[in-house]
């Protein structure tokens, strides 16, 4: 195996640009897109301008709920720079929460909590409302739940006293806990996703592509070293040429592993994405034995590059790893054969995988042939 090494490092000396590009390429690719799809999502926002005329722990909870949620990007303004600002257009609405915000949530009294400002460009103005509404709704109904609570005490003499902020927490945690609404939205012929993922492209499934198109191209190598004049030395040596090729593919394997092991770590402290590590061992072992069986079938490189690209364009349409199977269609016939499915879904046992497993066997019990 040492000699294998030495002779492999010879060969990447002459095409290390080559090698380290396509080793790095699928992180790359998946951090630039995931990246610039990020910031037109961020860009794609609602602008929204909310001004505080007091501070209270009332109106900061307000202010984080309208923060987290995912259509809309928030600006904290006084009130001449967010009316200002709506005049500019530069914002869609402002909402100006007043001061007294919590003593009238905890009266009950819902009048002039909030005044709302929009121009004549505001398209989204309609929808932000009804959820701030909403809102607040839930602030004066947990406050009237309060007084409801502390009438009942006096009423029937009840020894234990419940303060306000007791009866909000506890309204809280029933809420939460009980999951009183919660609705999953699908499109015809799909599953529901109960996993909240508001990006525009699924990362592991950029990745999976980007990875499948540089495993194929760096084991090109296979049609090389079948072309080369010193392959015809093995006959003379103590390796069999399927020898040589299998150590090689092994030697490729674990430099594929460890950019992965990279990838790993890179999405997880880029964007908080996780995978199996087992899911990412199985998916590049079998994307690397197609690649290294396809290459057998090929004496030209250019014809085996023109394949490889066109495999890959039809595994990211079919698989449905970069666009929804709702913009694409319903492709279940290509289920079965997806190279992303072990990657993507953690199944190993398919169509796919057996085939792989099935072509590898055949080319191991096939004899060697040399060509003087």
């Amino acid at each position: 195996m040492k000699q294998i090494i030495t002779t492999r490092l010879i060969h990447w000396k002459k095409q290390w640009f080559s090698l380290v590009f396509w080793l790095l390429f699928p992180i790359i690719g998946t951090v630039c897109i995931t990246l610039i799809t990020g910031a037109i999502q961020e860009d794609s926002k609602v602008p929204v301008g909310v001004v505080l005329e007091e501070n209270t722990d009332a109106t900061e909870e307000l202010v984080e709920e309208i923060k987290r949620a995912p259509f809309i990007r928030m600006k904290r303004l006084n009130q001449d720079e967010a009316l200002y600002e709506l005049e500019k257009h530069k914002l869609d609405s402002v909402f100006v929460i007043h001061e007294g915000f919590k003593e009238n949530i905890q009266e009950d009294n819902r009048n002039r909590l909030i005044t709302s400002y929009q121009s004549d460009l505001s398209f989204a103005y309609q929808p932000v409302k009804e959820m701030i509404i909403s809102y607040v709704q839930q602030k004066t109904g947990r406050a009237k739940a309060a007084i409801t609570v502390n009438q009942l005490e006096q009423e029937y003499n009840v020894q234990e006293d419940w303060a306000f902020e007791e009866i909000v927490a506890k309204s809280k945690e029933i809420q939460k806990n009980e999951n009183l609404l919660n609705t999953d939205f699908s499109f015809p012929e799909s599953p529901a996703e109960t996993k909240q993922n508001t990006r525009i492209f699924s990362i592991w499934g950029i990745w999976g592509i980007f990875s499948l198109l540089s495993t194929w191209l760096l084991f090109d190598w296979v049609i090389k070293e079948k072309r080369s004049k010193a392959i015809l030395r093995l006959a003379f040596t103590r390796f069999s040429l399927k020898t040589y090729l299998i150590q090689n593919f092994f030697l490729y394997y674990t430099i594929l592993l460890i950019t992965d092991l990279l990838s790993v770590i890179t999405f997880y402290w880029m964007f908080g994405e996780w995978i199996s590590i087992v899911n990412v061992l199985i998916y590049r072992l079998l994307a690397a034995v197609a690649a290294f069986l396809t290459a057998h079938l090929f004496s030209h490189v250019f014809v085996y590059y023109t394949f490889a690209f066109a495999f890959v364009l039809v595994v990211s349409i079919g698989s449905a790893a970069v666009l929804p199977t709702s913009v694409i269609g319903g492709l279940t016939w290509f289920t079965p054969i997806n190279p992303l499915t072990p990657l993507l879904s953690g199944e190993y046992i398919s169509l796919w995988s057996m085939l792989i497993i099935l072509f590898a066997f055949l080319w191991i019990i096939r004899k060697d042939r040399y060509y003087a």
